[in-house]
């Protein structure tokens, strides 16, 4: 499971049009997460091994996630609700 989204600007100066976000990690403790995020170009270069354009940590609070909901896809619920994954489609 992952993200498609566009990017208008990597960190190298070029749009992501086909940006694939997934989550690497997550932890927290019972109030809130971390969740750490690893933006792709686009998905060839995710399952390529290629390097991220992007680095993201987002904090989310327990009682944000979506109930009787894995944790995995409702993390990504939650992620498609911030500003930087609007528009984004699962993947």
């Amino acid at each position: 499971m992952a993200l498609k989204l566009s990017l208008p600007q990597t960190q190298f100066g070029v749009p992501a049009p086909q940006a694939y976000a997934r989550i690497t990690n997550f932890y927290g403790t019972k109030d809130q997460i971390q969740v750490q995020v690893a933006i792709y170009f686009n998905e060839d270069a995710r399952n390529g091994n290629m390097a991220t354009v992007k680095d993201n940590a987002h904090y989310i609070g327990v009682a944000d996630l979506p109930k009787d909901t894995d944790i995995i896809p409702a993390i990504y619920e939650v992620l498609k609700t911030f500003a930087e994954y609007q528009g984004a489609e699962d993947c």
